[in-house]
């Protein structure tokens, strides 16, 4: 369909490496700690650590993108972690085994409560947890949330996959430590793609007017501009015209460049652009890696709408990496048969049965047999 083409071939640096210390034996204590989530910073390298060896992982939970969340976006403020660390809490050998994204919420006449942070831009959140240590790791995190919220209070989690390991295991481990696992689907919306006929005749068209290459950036500096890119499409467009751009919002372009960059770093952003003899006419930016990655943010040039530029860039960078699924929010798939979006998991504890003392069976027969022996007598009609 095109020729790719690749604007550069080498990339940054990554996270600093941990120090290369033995790990806690495997059957070293869990200890939980609540912290928020901008004073993660001097974590960095153990929780890039521990997203490498995630049971499940999560683009969303990364540092890249999570830190440049709780710096620029308001929403994210008041996001806590709950880390879970094996091993002595004063010990250099403790190893970060989980990380669950949460908030305290503060009550006037009743305890606090922890729950679940959702936020539209995280299009995951799935918690991360090492996939050697993922039982004792949730065990930890609900003794510690039963310990911390308010008995009718409930906890919980959007943007998991049914299917996925981090589900199955809850599922396995809750019902053992009195917690009740409820499920929500979430309304998933495909992107309406143009029949494939139709895509190659815009293709024709385009290549008619010129010559049509698509450009995917793989240095920092070639990413960086690519981004800008994309932020220019949108705001030529109609959501410029409207005052509603990313471009326009200093706390979301400083937001996207931020997370961009430092996801960019890890190989875990992807940025390409359709451009039309020099001139870019479709952008599209996706995070993750492996077999799916997150459509994150997608424009198309107006100017040439009749012609389905972003849907077009879309199919061209499926036909780069055909063995690459691109996820959309709510975690349909953009090229594929799944009809299952992701959903929200609740977590409520189970009620418990009091137990029954001999006197209050007593006291229980009692008031039975006083309501048995006394029938109120039936209200007269009058006629």
């Amino acid at each position: 369909m095109s020729a790719i083409r690749a604007l550069a071939t080498t990339d940054g640096s990554g996270a600093p490496a941990l120090p290369n210390l033995p790990p806690p034996h495997p059957d070293a204590a869990i200890y939980s700690e609540l912290r928020a989530l901008g004073a993660c910073e001097a974590i960095r390298a153990e929780w890039t650590d521990l997203a490498d060896r995630a049971l499940e992982p999560n683009p969303c939970l990364e540092p890249g993108f999570a830190l440049a969340a709780a710096q620029h976006l308001v929403s994210f403020r008041d996001a806590e972690v709950m880390l879970l660390w094996q091993g002595d809490p004063a010990s250099e050998r403790r190893r970060l085994v989980g990380l669950v994204p949460c908030r305290t919420r503060r009550h006037l006449l009743a305890s606090d409560t922890l729950e679940g942070f959702a936020d539209p831009r995280l299009l995951n959140g799935t918690p991360l947890l090492d996939r050697t240590f993922a039982v004792p790791a949730l065990a930890a995190f609900l003794r510690d949330w039963r310990g911390r919220s308010h008995a009718a209070g409930a906890f919980s989690l959007s943007g998991i996959d049914p299917a996925g390991a981090f589900a199955t295991t809850l599922a396995r481990v809750a019902d053992g430590h009195g917690v009740v696992v409820g499920w929500q689907p979430l309304i998933g919306r495909r992107l309406e793609l143009p029949p494939t006929a139709r895509i190659a005749s815009s293709d024709e068209t385009l290549r008619d007017k010129g010559r049509l290459v698509l450009a995917e950036a793989t240095n920092q500096a070639d990413r960086r501009d690519a981004v800008e890119i994309l932020l220019a499409i949108e705001a030529s467009g109609s959501r410029g015209r409207a005052g509603k751009a990313t471009l326009q919002d200093t706390r979301e372009v400083g937001f996207l460049r931020s997370m961009s960059r430092d996801l960019g770093r890890q190989k875990l952003c992807r940025v390409a652009v359709l451009v039309l003899d020099d001139r870019p006419i479709a952008a599209a930016l996706t995070i993750g890696k492996g077999a799916s990655c997150w459509l994150y943010h997608g424009v198309g040039d107006e100017a040439h709408a009749a012609l389905e530029p972003l849907p077009m860039l879309l199919a061209m960078m499926r036909k780069a990496a055909p063995s690459r699924q691109i996820l959309l929010p709510g975690g349909l798939p953009l090229f594929g048969a799944r009809d299952e979006a992701f959903g929200t998991i609740t977590l409520t504890r189970r009620p418990q049965q009091p137990m029954r003392r001999p006197a209050d069976l007593a006291i229980r027969m009692h008031e039975r047999l006083a309501r048995a022996l006394f029938r109120p007598r039936p209200a007269a009609i009058d006629g």
